[in-house]
């Protein structure tokens, strides 16, 4: 089980160090190199999202999830998860709960990742989602009811 809240600026140094975590090593895979500097910037940027979530389970923070919905789709902008979190379960609950809140509304659910982020594909893979493109970094995946 796990709840969502909405992030708050003292989380930002906790969203820091997930970023750094979950992200770091397909950054690497993918570009060669982590650049602290550059990284943070991007963080910083993107840290104020109004669809910025904290995702809690027993009672902790692990993870974050960021969710943005019109009327013709929901855009799942990132799921990160610490990595003593991934593996069990809740990942694929999230996205599960989110296909049941899309589906009656007969709602697509979009999404990207960085290619280099291989058990990503194999994780939307397996939930569901069919490819649907990509850019030069990343993969763009799709599901529909």
């Amino acid at each position: 089980m796990y709840t969502l809240r909405a992030a708050q600026p003292g989380d930002a140094d906790f969203l820091w160090q997930l970023r750094q975590q979950a992200l770091r090593p397909h950054v690497e895979k993918a570009w060669g190199a982590w650049d602290d500097v550059q990284q943070r910037k991007f963080f910083d940027h993107g840290f104020g999202s109004r669809d910025t979530r904290i995702i809690v389970h027993d009672a902790r923070d692990v993870g974050r999830l960021e969710i943005a919905h019109s009327r013709w789709e929901i855009f799942l902008g990132l799921i990160e998860l610490l990595p003593e979190a991934q593996g069990r379960g809740l990942g694929s609950q999230i996205i599960r709960d989110l296909q049941a809140e899309a589906a009656p509304k007969q709602l697509p659910i979009r999404l990207q990742f960085l290619k280099a982020n291989e058990a990503a594909q194999r994780f939307y893979l397996r939930l569901g989602f069919k490819p649907a493109g990509e850019t030069t970094t990343h993969r763009l995946m799709l599901w529909q009811p």
